[in-house]
Order: C-alpha cells, then structure tokens, then sequence
C-alpha cells in the first residue's frame, strides 16, 4: 500500500496525507464492488448501449457530435447512480 502512495505522490503530486484518506481499504473495497455492478450493469443494458452507438453512426457533422456527447454523459449518469436505483 505505501508503494501505490508513494508512487501517486511522484506522479500525480498527490501529498501523502490526502492519499491515506483517499486510497483506503474501504475505499477500494467500495470502487471495486462499484466496478463490478457497473459491469453487470452494461451487460445487462447491452442492447441499449448498442443501439445508441448504431444511432450515433448513422449521423453526421454537428448531430453526431451532440449526440456522442449526450451518449457518454447519460451512460457516465446511469452508471454512477446504480445504487440510488436500487
């Protein structure tokens, strides 16, 4: 654990009395178990997700952009708000 911290400090800046709040064993535990229903949750909303990409290929110019915008934002949205929906 104290080589992640350090390494985080050299690369990132990050000062070592942030890192110890930040990088914690609960914190990790919680990204994880986090990671892996975000999984579930794309595999089981996977049609959906592909249907938006087809959508997003058919367009063109400014449309394809607002589009592929609007796509990621409301994925980032559904997928960061798994547990209020449950």
């Amino acid at each position: 654990m104290k080589k992640i911290i350090s390494l985080l400090y050299k690369v990132l800046g990050i000062p070592f009395e942030l890192t110890k709040y930040v990088i914690s064993v609960k914190n990790l535990k919680f990204m994880g178990k986090w990671l892996i229903d975000a999984i579930k949750e794309s595999i089981a909303q996977i049609f959906t997700i592909l249907g938006f990409f087809i959508a997003w290929f058919t367009l063109t110019g400014s449309a394809q952009d607002i589009v592929g915008i609007a796509i990621i934002v409301s994925i980032a949205i559904w997928l960061l708000t798994i547990y209020t929906r449950d």
